[in-house]
């Protein structure tokens, strides 16, 4: 009987701490319940009770969260990660590329011959790489020397700088502007150019968070 007790405590235990990791997820990623449904196929009613730690998740339920958030299901389930999100600034090193190793790297994420030691607020550091200007193509806004520390796999908000590679070409900087389901590229610089494009079909390698600017050897 006392077994069935502490299993039962230890279930209910899960699911809290599972329901405070998701709160504390999609704060850290901005995304509302809505938005999590429509990417993951999860019920809306069934993610608001998990997020009132209310419910028996089903494995391929805790998959799709891992899988959605990077996040392993034991961290999900059994770490208090809202611990993780505060004062997590810490410093990893990162790969540092110049362009011509872009698409390398872009193809095999363990091909890079550089760090850089930059402060991150994440405990997933390999969502994350940098990468030197190696030209004068969006200054005064950018000067060559810059570095531009890259996530991959993060929400795309208007205005953002996205690193975008239009079909198979080499991949370039541009600012993000979205209206609808749209996507609108701009140069960094008006001095290379000042037109919206319009391209739903390109491929989009990730969104600078972070500029370090006359970076010298």
């Amino acid at each position: 009987m006392s077994s069935e007790i502490n299993e039962k405590n230890t279930e209910e235990a899960d699911v809290a701490m599972l329901g405070n990791n998701l709160c504390t997820l999609m704060k850290k990623f901005n995304v509302d319940s809505s938005e999590l449904s429509k990417k993951t196929g999860i019920a809306l009613t069934t993610l608001n009770s998990l997020k009132r730690g209310i419910g028996n998740p089903t494995l391929s339920t805790l998959n799709l969260l891992a899988e959605f958030f990077n996040v392993s299901i034991g961290q999900l389930t059994e770490n208090n990660l809202s611990i993780l999100t505060k004062d997590t600034r810490i410093i990893y090193d990162i790969p540092l590329l110049n362009f011509d190793e872009l698409l390398n790297f872009l193809n095999n994420q363990n091909k890079y011959n550089n760090t850089i030691s930059t402060q991150l607020d994440s405990w997933q550091p390999n969502k994350y790489y940098a990468i030197k200007i190696n030209n004068n193509a969006m200054s005064p806004v950018f000067e060559k020397g810059s570095i531009f520390v890259i996530a991959q796999n993060i929400n795309i908000h208007d205005g953002d700088i996205a690193l975008v590679q239009f079909d198979g070409h080499q991949p370039c900087f541009r600012r993000i502007f979205i209206e609808g389901k749209s996507y609108f590229f701009k140069p960094i610089s008006e001095m290379i150019g000042n037109s919206l494009i319009k391209d739903n079909n390109c491929a989009i390698h990730g969104i600078v968070i972070k500029a370090i600017q006359h970076f010298h050897d």
